[in-house]
């Protein structure tokens, strides 16, 4: 099989379609996901955590989402999450596309306010906690534009962009929204690791190692094993397996193919393996977890994440 290079990644997930780039979803820790493995899209995420808690890593930095938190992803940026220990959580989330908002089109609202966000020149304050100021009027809107786009009653798809106009212009009232300002340090690892990242997810499906790895930014083996760790915060190989058995579980759930078959396809080479790693990481074996999950409703589960109907897309 062919590599990729880093410009031919796309991330294989679609949130709507070309005249509607928009979704939403909803998930349950951890019938949604235990693990979702670090990635990054160029559509803004919001989510808003209706029960439950659970641990998010934005940008290299942890963050602990309660009940009410609202968390706001910008375009292009690096993040994953993982259940909290006895944790459970629901989270509703809309995914976009800020060309839905007109960010293609030479006017005021796009030069001031849209651009400099798909840009990566200002980014979103990630989450809102219920004691800010400007937390009622956002959570209204984006509540409000949840339940526009799963109504889809008639002149939908005008209220969906009305509301999140409306979130974006209290946004930036309320100061949810700043000028970037990482180091050049940070900029840079982030650019390596959505490098490496984009290697993995395109070739997950051979036997990769940490020598072919650490080559991809020129990068020692030891050396390249230390930053992995320190920026994904979890080892390659874990990274690998992770995302291997997320895309294996979709497989489970959207095909017939046996599941010896599924693990092969997947990169995995011995079966006992296979099934000794997804018994952790999902908590069942992949025949029950086929099983189990057979009734679940695919509409409401966020491709992104290692979800039952449809996990981790890429």
């Amino acid at each position: 099989m062919q590599k990729k290079s880093f410009s031919d990644f796309r991330e294989k997930a679609e949130h709507g379609d070309a005249l509607l780039p928009v979704n939403y979803y909803c998930c349950h820790i951890p019938e949604s996901y235990r693990n979702l493995t670090l990635h990054w899209h160029e559509e803004v995420e919001i989510t808003y955590i209706e029960e439950g808690c659970a641990n998010y890593t934005v940008n290299f930095e942890a963050f602990s989402v309660q009940k009410g938190d609202l968390l706001f992803l910008s375009p292009q940026i690096l993040h994953g999450a993982t259940e909290s220990p006895g944790c459970t959580m629901t989270s509703h989330s809309l995914v976009f596309h800020l060309h839905y908002l007109g960010s293609l089109a030479p006017d005021i609202c796009t030069v001031k306010y849209l651009n400099p966000i798909l840009d990566g020149k200002c980014r979103f304050t990630t989450i809102i906690h219920p004691d800010h100021p400007g937390y009622p009027e956002m959570k209204k809107s984006f509540l409000d534009a949840c339940a526009v786009f799963q109504k889809r009653e008639i002149t939908y798809e005008l209220r969906m962009k009305a509301l999140l106009f409306a979130l974006f212009s209290d946004m930036y009232t309320f100061g949810c929204v700043e000028k970037s300002s990482a180091e050049n340090t940070n900029l840079h690892a982030e650019e390596r690791m959505k490098k490496i990242l984009t290697y993995i997810q395109s070739n997950y499906m051979e036997n990769l190692s940490i020598r072919e790895l650490a080559g991809v930014c020129h990068f020692s083996e030891t050396y390249f094993m230390n930053f992995f760790h320190k920026y994904a915060g979890t080892t390659c190989v874990d990274y690998i397996n992770r995302y291997r058995l997320s895309k294996a579980a979709a497989s489970l759930v959207e095909t017939d193919t046996p599941v010896m078959e599924i693990a092969l396809e997947h990169g995995f080479r011995n079966i006992s393996y296979f099934n000794k790693l997804f018994k952790k990481q999902f908590g069942c074996t992949p025949r029950e977890y086929r099983k189990n999950t057979a009734a679940l409703t695919v509409s409401t589960v966020h491709p992104l994440k290692t979800a039952p109907a449809r996990p981790d897309s890429g």
